[in-house]
């Protein structure tokens, strides 16, 4: 399974909301147990988790990763890092990443 999913498409800035990763191929009968989630610059390997993640509200099921994108910076690109455990004994550790770009050249709608 690749750790690295990437938003095809650009986001607004001023967009927010969860991007959800399903992992029951690679969890096969184990279930996450927890989730740590933070944010870089792709670039410039600056901590951004605080402008580009809500941590609050990112969450996790037995079997999906729910990360909660906001904000960013025109013409900038970030990698989020979900640390995983799962519940097996011993505890299995992955780290999976989601990578999108933020771009605020979106065309207008026509008003109506």
């Amino acid at each position: 399974m690749d750790r690295l999913f990437t938003l095809t498409d650009p986001k607004p800035s001023y967009a927010e909301g969860f991007v959800n990763i399903g992992l029951t191929t690679w969890l096969g009968s184990e279930e996450i147990s927890s989730v740590v989630f933070t944010a870089i610059n792709f670039n410039s390997k600056q901590n951004e988790t605080a402008n580009v993640i809500d941590t609050s509200k990112c969450t996790y099921t037995e079997t999906i990763i729910q990360s909660f994108i906001k904000g960013g910076v025109h013409g900038e690109t970030y990698l989020v890092t979900m640390k995983v455990v799962t519940d097996a004994t011993p505890a299995t550790k992955e780290e999976f990443y989601l990578k999108f770009t933020v771009n605020d050249n979106i065309p207008k709608l026509p008003n109506y």
